[in-house]
This record gives C-alpha cells, sequence and structure tokens, in this order.
C-alpha cells in the first residue's frame, strides 16, 4: 500500500493552483493531474484534501488576497508573483476554512514555510511566516473583517 502524503498534495496543490492560474478557467483538474504527475504519484496524494482545498482556494480568492493585504501592507501584492502568494493562500484556507479535517495552525504555518523555500524567495519566505502568525493570533476577528472587505480576484478569474 502506497503512503498518502499530505506534503507531497501541498506541493501538487500549489502546482494545480499556479497552472490554474496561468490557464484560466479552461483549466481542468484531473487533465492536470493526469498529464503532469504520472500514476503512481498521482496515488499517493490525498485526493479528497486536494479536491477541498484546490476549488475551496479558488472560491475564497480576494478572502485569501485581503488576508495577505491586511498582515503584510508593505508589499504590492497586485504586482507580486502568485508563486509568492499561493503558500499563504493554502495555508491560509487550511487554518480558516477546511472542514474535512482538523489540521493543527502550527503544521500549516510550517508546511506553508517550506513550500516557499522550494517555489518562492527569501522575501516571500519571511512574509509566508508573519503573515500566517499575525492571522494565528487574529484567527477570531479576521473572518467577519475579510467577508465584508474581500480583494478583487485576480488569478483564478
Amino acid at each position: 500500500m502506497i503512503k498518502v502524503s499530505r506534503r507531497k498534495t501541498r506541493s501538487y496543490l500549489l502546482q494545480a493552483l499556479y497552472a490554474r492560474s496561468m490557464g484560466g478557467v479552461s483549466f481542468e483538474e484531473q487533465a492536470f493531474l493526469h498529464a503532469f504527475f504520472d500514476e503512481l504519484v498521482s496515488t499517493s496524494l490525498d485526493i479528497p484534501y486536494f479536491q477541498s482545498m484546490f476549488s475551496g482556494v479558488i472560491e475564497k480568492e480576494g478572502e485569501l488576497l485581503a488576508i495577505i493585504h491586511k498582515y503584510a501592507p508593505k508589499f504590492d501584492i497586485t504586482s507580486m508573483p502568485v508563486g509568492n502568494l499561493l503558500p499563504i493562500m493554502i495555508a491560509s484556507y487550511e487554518m480558516l476554512y477546511l472542514t474535512i479535517d482538523s489540521i493543527p495552525e502550527k503544521v500549516s504555518i510550517n508546511e506553508a514555510i517550506e513550500l516557499s523555500k522550494t517555489f518562492s524567495d527569501d522575501t516571500a519566505r519571511m512574509m509566508v511566516n508573519g503573515v500566517l502568525n499575525a492571522l494565528k493570533d487574529e484567527k477570531g476577528t479576521i473572518l467577519e473583517m475579510i467577508k465584508i472587505n474581500p480583494l478583487k480576484p485576480r488569478f483564478f478569474v
């Protein structure tokens, strides 16, 4: 039996979200999985988590961008590469919205930092840590603010 890896699934999730941001609405999730990853790798993914996160991050993009904007005001997220923002968006979604599983906030933060080490630059890594720790500290009050003032979706339109 192949061990399902949540870390590997997050890595592929980031890549799928990045591909979706480049491909627009014509992006096909299943076609991506079959074309990009061989069958062995696909079977080691946590598919329910992947599907829930993939659709959830896209659906809540405006709210997730509002979180980044609130906790990283020195960064211009309108011109920042999507690859630098996705680790924060993934972890923020896990911390605020994920319902199929309970993931400790510390795990979400550490995994986002690991994703940023692989897919981002040094500046993004610092931003990931700062934004997610601030979100963890203010999690109870942030949901209402971002529902009232989400930013316009930028990547998944």
